[in-house]
Parts: structure tokens; sequence; C-alpha cells
């Protein structure tokens, strides 16, 4: 039993299955569609893939939730990018990764405290709340 196991592990290891699939990118683009999901992105991981790697977008999906998904993409491609670069964390990273995601789907807001756009990575001038009822992330 344990000559079959060490035989079908080096028979496994010869034939390179294990390059032959990307876990890496299944994670990123399963991460990425269970995020833009908990944001009202009905967009499926297989839409995803085809949207990403072959740049063919879902018929059934809108451009606003397709734009979402790959804002995020663009945006953790990035921010891996800087990871590997080990760039130092600042204000600017972070407004660069901001802008990335909310690229194509951010706005420009008018408020109280003044005019910001999300979509160029503004610092929020406005209190944040979880839903309508939910807690308030209020701005300081």
């Amino acid at each position: 039993m344990k000559t079959e196991l060490l035989d079908t592990l080096s028979e496994y290891e010869r034939l390179g299955i294990a390059e032959q699939f990307d876990y890496s990118k299944f994670y990123l683009y399963s991460i990425i569609t269970h995020s833009t999901a908990i944001e009202g992105s009905t967009v499926t991981e297989v839409e995803n893939q085809l949207l990403f790697d072959e740049g063919i977008p879902a018929k059934k999906r809108s451009m606003y939730e397709q734009m979402m998904n790959l804002d995020l993409h663009n945006a953790y491609q990035l921010s891996i990018r800087f990871a590997k670069q080990h760039t130092d964390y600042s204000l600017g990273l972070l407004r660069e990764i901001s802008a990335a995601v909310l690229k194509n789907t951010g706005s420009s807001y008018n408020s109280a405290l003044g005019t910001f756009d999300s979509s160029k990575g503004d610092f929020r001038k406005v209190n944040v709340s979880a839903g309508s009822s939910g807690k308030s992330y209020i701005k300081k």
C-alpha cells in the first residue's frame, strides 16, 4: 500500500499535474467574485474567468457589475505588485489602490464637508454606515 502511494505521488510529480492548474489565480478570482457579490454583483466565478482571461463579458450581467469586478481584479493585481516590490505604505499608496478599486464605478460627491471623487482615490468626506440601519462609521 505504501509503495503504491509513493509510486502514485511520483507519477503525479513526473506528469506535472500540479503545474497545470493556477491555484493562486483560482483563489483570486473566487475572492473577487465573493467580494463583489457582497456589493450586489451577480457575476459568477466562471463569468469572471472569461472576463479576466479572455475579455469576454457576460451577456446577462450589467456593465456596472462587470466593471466592478474588473476594477477589483486590477486593484488586486496592483496590490500584488506593490507587495512583491515591498512598497512602503503611505497615504498616496492607499489612494492609488482605492482609485483602482473604484476606477469605473466610483463617482464624485458633494457634501457639507466638501467635494470628493471616489474614482480618483479621494478620501471620503461623508459618514458611512453598514446597511440602512446598520452601524455608523463616522468620519473624524
